[in-house]
């Protein structure tokens, strides 16, 4: 394996083994079930609090067996499952690595099809290091020419000097502060 993420996605993948085949808005519902509560009430609770129709997730729960089994076994249990023969069971931080992994994937391919956003939004996905959870950075040069790019034109508009901060004022005795 080689990172500390997909560590982490392999044992959300053994143990929840039909992760995958979920639709998203399932994986967040099951991902918040130790948080919100496991009981219809409680699901019914938390879709409409993140202004979901209950009556869309009700049908998508039906509509697909697997997590309906997930649901009952984490009922049963109060706690994930684990893969056989793992002494341990999945986290729910593990689950919510995986979940918000592959939301910032999602979102950042939909910001490609907006080219208004799209600087803006790589500037962020830089900054806060989201890209190099995918792919590493030295390896994208369409990123690494956006940030060449990008450092050329603050040098232009912030040029450095020799001096700089407070170190750069000149002290004026005669008028007892720096000038």
């Amino acid at each position: 394996m080689a990172n500390g993420y997909d560590k982490i996605e392999y044992r959300v993948n053994g143990s929840v083994s039909c992760w995958k085949e979920w639709p998203r808005r399932l994986r967040r519902v099951y991902v918040s079930l130790e948080d919100w509560g496991s009981s219809e009430v409680a699901i019914q609770d938390m879709v409409e609090v993140w202004g979901w129709e209950w009556e869309s997730i009700n049908r998508l729960i039906k509509a697909t067996p697997t997590f309906g089994e997930a649901l009952e076994a984490y009922r049963e249990k109060k706690d994930y499952p684990a893969k056989r023969g793992w002494k341990n069971p999945v986290t729910a931080s593990q689950l919510k690595t995986v979940y918000m992994r592959e939301g910032e994937l999602a979102a950042y391919a939909m910001l490609e099809s907006d080219p208004k956003a799209i600087n803006f939004h790589r500037d962020i996905v830089e900054k806060n290091g989201m890209l190099d959870m995918a792919e590493p950075f030295q390896e994208r040069r369409d990123i690494e020419a956006h940030t060449k790019w990008a450092e050329d034109a603050e040098q232009v508009e912030n040029p450095t000097s020799d001096d700089s901060g407070l170190a750069s004022f000149k002290y004026d005795p005669a008028m007892g502060i720096p000038g």
